[in-house]
């Protein structure tokens, strides 16, 4: 007996392949790895009892400065900086790394001016690894640090920084 195929059937059945190979291939988001986050991050003063303002520049170069400094909660201008962090970064699998980095400290951890900043000298190549999420407005980037075998941590907390 032979058998009649419907047009009907056939056509709705290629459709279903076509929608889901064109489905599978849509482009996918951008990963972190894509993901720019160059410009000024900060966690405002105001967020801290001290009044001190964490900063982060990041570049596009893929170099970062980071500073320490302390803000008036009158006249919310700047007092001085306690120390200056200088180096390079990557971002890969939603993690950020800085490495190659340079500290600079005040005198006695104090706020100063920034041309007292003299370089620490440290024992060993310094790495900090961060995962990092980036919120969807592009606006907030939390930060939690990744302890390392021979770091004595506490339990990670994130840290909001915002764009500036």
């Amino acid at each position: 007996m032979k058998q009649i195929t419907n047009p009907a059937k056939v056509l709705g059945l290629l459709a279903i392949v076509l929608v889901t190979a064109f489905w599978g291939c849509h482009k996918e988001r951008a990963t972190n790895s894509e993901l720019n986050i160059s410009g000024k991050w900060i966690v405002p003063a105001a967020f801290s009892k001290q009044w001190t303002q964490y900063e982060y520049d990041f570049k596009t170069d893929h170099t970062f400065e980071g500073t320490v400094t302390s803000i008036d909660s009158v006249s919310k201008k700047l007092i001085g900086t306690a120390s200056k962090r200088v180096g390079k970064y990557k971002i890969q699998n939603s993690i950020l790394t800085l490495y190659d980095i340079t500290d600079y400290q005040n005198k006695n951890n104090a706020f100063g001016p920034v041309s007292e900043l003299a370089a620490v000298s440290n024992v060993i190549a310094v790495t900090a690894n961060y995962t990092m999420v980036l919120n969807a407005g592009g606006n907030v980037l939390t930060l939690t640090y990744i302890c390392g075998p021979a770091d004595d941590c506490t339990a990670p907390q994130g840290v909001n920084y915002f764009k500036q």
